[in-house]
């Protein structure tokens, strides 16, 4: 029976390692879709209300302008995965994509 335990650990391992999934990861599905509510002037970023989750404010990816957001416009969000649970809640986005302009 001693024999089997290196191999069923190893497996273990192997089945772990398959079932990773990368919260943050760009491809798939969003992981936020909301209306901008409010863009932060000092340009670090933007506060979405979110159907699910409620408020939450986004630091912007990297290289990202803050004058392409503005209040009213539809976003979908792809995050790292990681949300401070403050109110409104924070979160840091790795891409945001707009859905719908402001009307």
């Amino acid at each position: 029976m001693k024999k089997y335990i290196p191999f069923v650990v190893i497996l273990s391992f192997l089945l772990l390692a398959g079932c990773n999934t990368h919260k943050g990861d760009i491809k798939g599905a969003y992981d936020i879709k909301g209306t901008v509510i409010e863009v932060n002037k000092d340009g670090r970023g933007i506060l979405v209300e979110d159907e699910n989750l409620g408020l939450i404010w986004l630091t912007l990816p990297e290289g990202s302008d803050i004058k392409t957001f503005e209040k009213g416009q539809t976003v979908a969000v792809w995050t790292d995965g990681k949300v401070r649970e403050s109110y409104p809640l924070q979160g840091t986005a790795l891409n945001i994509e707009i859905l719908k302009q402001a009307d």
